[in-house]
């Protein structure tokens, strides 16, 4: 599947700020689920930005720009093509030791309930993929939304479901990460970026899984970064510091070649 995406953010950095850097996490890697085939970031100061791969594996760039009390504007336009893998990536060349994303943060912190609920899924006999499946859908299960209620927040929720799946990973010592991306969706409606998680398997190597949705990631996916939590993957982060809400829009669609007709179907997300 091909799949543009077109992200357009605008932060203030406030009354007074005479300089400013940002640091992006904004660049999608070649995967086994995808190959960017064009990747564009536009915004003052971007011909001079430096270029290098984060303690994650990620490809950053750091860019200074003068400020002079106006909002700063980026634009993040590209094309990936993606196939199913059924979540599976393996190891990419660019990964650290697994072994950092046994590490806990403020912000994933261990549940002692559920990971009592882990260990009884293990000593029943269950595979280290069962129970990541196992998982995710006791997660998707205890906060899906009542029948007839909306769900306001959907960006939010993705992101306490990643971090409560990654939390209860790494109780189990099992090395998790949390997933920053783009999501390809068939209802017309606002929202932010979207997250997920990714789990080590000895034999498959990096697993994706989505517990707000109880998938593993499909065609539909468009991965971007990966860390210990939402801030180590935060798109961008600005010195000075502003909060992560910004004006943002994001466009994602596919294109689609059939009967050597190409058509291209445009979805607000």
């Amino acid at each position: 599947m091909r799949i543009s995406v077109r992200h357009e953010l605008r932060f203030s950095a406030g009354e007074g700020t005479s300089h400013a850097v940002q640091h992006l996490l904004a660049t999608p890697r070649d995967t086994p689920a995808q190959k960017v085939v064009e990747w564009t970031i536009s915004m003052p100061g971007m011909d001079g930005a430096a270029v290098f791969d984060d303690a994650f594996g990620n490809v950053a760039h750091m860019v200074s720009q003068s400020q002079n009390d106006e909002a700063l504007f980026i634009a993040i336009s590209g094309i990936v093509d993606t196939k199913d893998c059924n979540g599976v990536l393996g190891k990419l060349e660019t990964d650290p030791n697994i072994a950092l994303f046994k590490r806990t943060t403020a912000q994933t912190r261990p549940n002692g309930h559920l990971i009592n609920r882990l260990k009884a899924q293990q000593k029943a006999g269950s595979s280290r993929v069962d129970m990541f499946h196992w998982l995710m859908k006791v997660l998707h299960d205890a906060n899906a939304p009542d029948e007839g209620e909306d769900d306001d927040t959907p960006e939010i929720a993705a992101e306490d479901h990643a971090h409560v799946f990654v939390a209860a990973l790494r109780g189990m010592d099992v090395p998790a990460r949390f997933v920053t991306g783009y999501v390809l969706s068939d209802v017309s409606a606002p929202t932010r970026l979207h997250c997920w998680a990714e789990a080590w398997d000895d034999g498959l190597g990096w697993i994706g899984f989505d517990p707000s949705v109880n998938l593993c990631p499909t065609p539909n996916y468009v991965r971007l970064a990966a860390g210990l939590d939402a801030d180590t993957t935060a798109l961008v982060r600005l010195v000075p510091n502003v909060p992560r809400a910004a004006d943002d829009a994001i466009r994602v669609s596919q294109d689609m070649m059939a009967n050597q007709q190409q058509q291209q179907q445009a979805i607000s997300i």
